[in-house]
């Protein structure tokens, strides 16, 4: 594999990708990059060869990283340049590789709203929107339902070949659980939230907390729900559990006793038994209800 020349420290060999996912699965990753900054990540895009394939990695929250070598170069925004947090009125600067979970917490002292719907969201800024994240902002109400769409203003990218853009939101497609970033690096983006009772807002992200918690099923290593729900019909959580699949299990995965939709690591589960299973899931679906489901979990070969 032939690698812009950049300082040697900047590239790992066969990192584990099971200490980088949320499931705590996965192989290897043939080279692990984490670059300084923006520009040295343009450099490393303008000097990449064509041929190179790339994969940009957050938290690893939505991601089932399959077993054995994965021939890719891993992408890790994890420096301060990527990391950075500013806010300026009602206007948010957010570094990709901010986590939503730190996001929230420097948010949470101001009188600011509008983002309580990505309480208990794992993940980073920019793996939020390039899956165009989204839940009710309050538990309680169905209308509160937001996406990234709704509060991000601008998104600063970089393209394969290093260029810099940015994107104002209406150059930018976004749909349930996707968006066209994912053809692009994303850097940084600008959000814009309204002015609120800060008091108020941390209720209601204790209340989204407090829910998510006690229907979801985070007591083993997943990766969040695992397939999308399908467009105008019941929950894929809901056709799961109808079918009887709860407790189904296959090597070290397991379909979530407390949540339909949760694939669970119960004992050093491989990517094949999550595979595996989520096969059987589709077929039982599909033989009772003739309804297919797809994984929402981005799968990394």
């Amino acid at each position: 594999m032939n690698l812009p020349k950049l300082s040697k420290n900047r590239y790992k060999t066969k990192e584990l990708l099971r200490d980088h996912t949320t499931f705590k699965i996965g192989g290897q990753a043939q080279v692990w990059y984490e670059p300084k900054d923006k520009e040295e990540l343009s450099r490393f895009l303008k000097y990449a060869d064509d041929s190179l394939l790339l994969f940009v990695i957050g938290s690893g929250s939505n991601l089932l990283a399959k077993d054995g070598l994965i021939k890719k170069v891993f992408i890790h925004l994890n420096t301060p340049d990527f990391l950075d947090i500013k806010i300026s009125g009602t206007k948010i600067s957010a570094g990709a590789g901010a986590k939503i979970g730190r996001l929230i917490s420097v948010l949470n002292s101001k009188d600011l709203g509008g983002y309580e719907f990505l309480a208990g969201i794992p993940g980073t800024v920019g793996g939020a929107l390039v899956m165009n994240a989204g839940a009710k902002n309050d538990h309680r109400d169905a209308s509160s339902y937001r996406e990234m769409k709704d509060i991000v203003l601008s998104v600063e990218v970089l393209d394969r070949h290093g260029r810099l853009l940015k994107l104002k939101k209406d150059e930018i497609e976004f749909s349930y659980r996707n968006s066209s970033l994912k053809a692009y690096v994303i850097v940084s983006a600008e959000l814009e939230l309204f002015r609120a009772d800060k008091k108020s807002v941390q209720e209601r992200i204790k209340n989204n907390l407090i829910n998510r918690m006690g229907c979801q099923d985070w007591q083993y290593p997943s990766a969040g729900s695992f397939f999308r729900n399908p467009e105008g019909v019941v929950a894929a959580g809901k056709l799961i559990d109808l079918c009887g699949l709860k407790g189904l299990v296959v090597g070290g995965a397991k379909v979530s006793d407390k949540h339909a939709n949760f694939i669970v690591n119960v004992r050093g589960a491989k990517s094949r038994d999550v595979l595996k299973l989520m096969e059987i899931v589709k077929k039982t679906v599909y033989n009772r209800f003739k309804i297919e489901l797809n994984p929402e979990v981005e799968i990394v070969s």
